[in-house]
């Protein structure tokens, strides 16, 4: 089999700080594992397996062969970003939301792969830790590598996003000087806080993601994954907020791991977050994505909102026409308009992490229509 060489060739060689977790190589055991959820295809060199703008998504595992992943520009042009070879896998957060397929994969030469569909994956990563904390790391520093990947540039689409995926810079503020005040502040830093920020910033806003909460699980007895417990701990114990902060700073996306939000102030707009270290930060939209609280009574990790938001009787957050009474509320968003609650302190969300990683990508989409329609 003709083959490129096993070098820095075959995958980015400006992401050296993100490789080891954003493109891990499986074991064979770890591959074995994988195996009964998905089923073992051939592709020959050329088949495209995922389509970019496609809505069809699975998830391969390269067993023999080369896996090339592409990016298209908005002339139509496509250019090579990386080479997946043999035990690395495809895939990044999309598999869990209904967004297009934002990237082209085919097989560069005649491969050997397991794919494994997204009802199979799912299955997968609820079912063994292990293999869920390595591809859920993975997918999320992809979607964080993508900044670096992908800078400001292309045709503008709706919502804040460029038709190929690249990002549109909202701040007000001149050229070369900074904006005090964020587009959008994330609170809380479990799965869904990690999710919403990492879309927010790679979509242009100007995101802060404040990552320590009060909750010690997001969804108690729902998340045996070693990295995700639903707080900031497991996360940094891995690295992956540690590199995400490296990353986004130089796309105007900033990321306080170990900060905690005290006290919300809703009667002013901007809107006014103060911290557990006596900062207080301005933002046009918040998503709150603080969990439960960890003494096991199922409360949502409210407290600090001081009422400002209708809650249930557990105090989880009411979002959507629950919230709003009215057929015109926003999905996600809370009684105060520009506020969106995601995860597990969410009134009637579902209680994993596979659904709090939907949520918090999905509600970044209507944070943009949020911002679009108070702009005018």
């Amino acid at each position: 089999m003709n083959r490129p060489p096993v070098d820095a060739a075959c995958h980015p060689p400006e992401l050296p700080a993100l490789h080891a977790q954003a493109f891990p190589m499986l074991s064979p055991d770890q591959i074995r594992l994988a195996a009964p959820y998905g089923e073992e295809v051939r592709a020959p060199a050329g088949t495209v397996l995922l389509q970019s703008g496609g809505q069809e998504g699975a998830f391969y595992i390269v067993l023999d062969g080369y896996v090339e992943v592409l990016e298209s520009e908005p002339d139509g042009t496509q250019h090579s970003l990386l080479m997946h070879r043999d035990g690395e896998f495809t895939g990044s957060l999309d598999l869990f939301t209904d967004r297009p397929n934002a990237v082209t994969a085919r097989a560069d030469s005649d491969s050997r792969l397991l794919c494994l569909s997204r009802a199979g994956l799912a299955q997968l990563l609820l079912a063994e830790p292990v293999l869920a904390d390595i591809v859920l790391r993975a997918f999320m520093l992809r979607r964080i590598g993508y900044l670096r990947r992908r800078p400001y540039g292309g045709a503008i689409s709706r919502g804040g996003v460029m038709a190929d995926g690249a990002a549109v810079p909202r701040s007000g503020a001149a050229a070369g000087q900074a904006d005090p005040v964020l587009d959008l502040a994330v609170i809380g830093g479990g799965p869904a806080g990690l999710a919403a920020a990492a879309y927010a910033a790679s979509e242009g806003l100007h995101t802060l993601l404040v990552g320590g909460s009060l909750c010690g699980a997001e969804a108690p007895g729902t998340q045996a994954l070693p990295g995700f417990p639903g707080t900031i701990t497991g996360l940094c114990d891995g690295g992956l907020l540690r590199r995400a902060e490296t990353q986004s700073r130089r796309f105007g996306s900033h990321v306080m791991p170990v900060r905690v939000a005290t006290a919300f102030d809703s009667t002013s707009y901007p809107y006014r977050v103060w911290l557990d270290d006596g900062q207080m930060i301005e933002a046009r939209s918040l998503i709150v994505a603080t969990g439960l609280v960890e003494d096991g009574s199922g409360e949502g990790n409210t407290a600090w909102l001081d009422g400002c938001l209708d809650t249930d009787d557990r105090g989880c957050i009411l979002t959507g026409r629950a919230a709003a009474g009215s057929m015109q509320a926003r999905a996600y968003e809370s009684s105060q308009p520009g506020v969106f609650a995601v995860g597990a302190v969410r009134a009637g969300s579902v209680k994993h992490v596979l659904a709090s990683i939907a949520e918090g990508a999905a509600a970044v989409r209507f944070v943009h229509r949020f911002l679009d329609a108070s702009a005018h």
